[in-house]
């Protein structure tokens, strides 16, 4: 007899992701809010359900993201950091629920693309890995992943680059 399938239940089922997608002038056009509801599906099916959050009852979870370029990727850097000149990703966690949007809103992650295609240009890869890469990294910011010690980066770069193969963006 074969073995049945286990049922998803409510409780471990993967919620619906609503993303609010921004892209300012020269932000690559292959970045689909399709694509990152998909990636970030992806990032929560493969964090443990330990590190992600309780919706509270919600059965969605929102994440806004917006594509810069270096400079104002730079002025948000400094304005929240206050750390100089541009980076890969800023992520703010929110961890509340949106009533507008009906669901739980993880918060917000702001990825220079510049700084994508010019770390990629410079190791070989395409643009769309690494931009895709600097989103999930963002996205595991917002379930409370850390990267400040050497160990704990090794750990979420290592997830970060599970999901990338897993969703198909990342050539082994």
């Amino acid at each position: 007899m074969p073995a049945r399938r286990q049922r998803r239940t409510r409780k471990n089922a993967a919620p619906a992701f609503r993303v609010l997608l921004s892209k300012r002038p020269g932000a690559p056009k292959a970045c689909t809010r399709a694509l990152l509801q998909r990636l970030f599906a992806q990032a929560w099916a493969l964090t443990p359900a330990t590190r992600r959050p309780r919706l509270k009852g919600a059965r969605a979870a929102a994440v806004d993201a917006l594509l810069v370029d270096d400079a104002e990727i730079a002025e948000l850097n400094a304005r929240h950091l206050r750390h100089r000149g541009p980076t890969d990703v800023l992520s703010f966690p929110i961890g509340d629920e949106d009533p507008i949007r009906r669901a739980y809103f993880l918060g917000e992650i702001v990825v220079s693309f510049e700084t994508a295609e010019r770390e990629a240009a410079e190791r070989g890869l395409p643009a769309r890995e690494e931009w895709a890469r600097y989103l999930v990294h963002g996205f595991l910011h917002l379930l409370g992943y850390g990267d400040r010690t050497p160990r704990l980066r090794a750990r979420m770069e290592a997830l970060q680059e599970r999901i990338l193969l897993k969703a198909r963006i990342r050539r082994c």
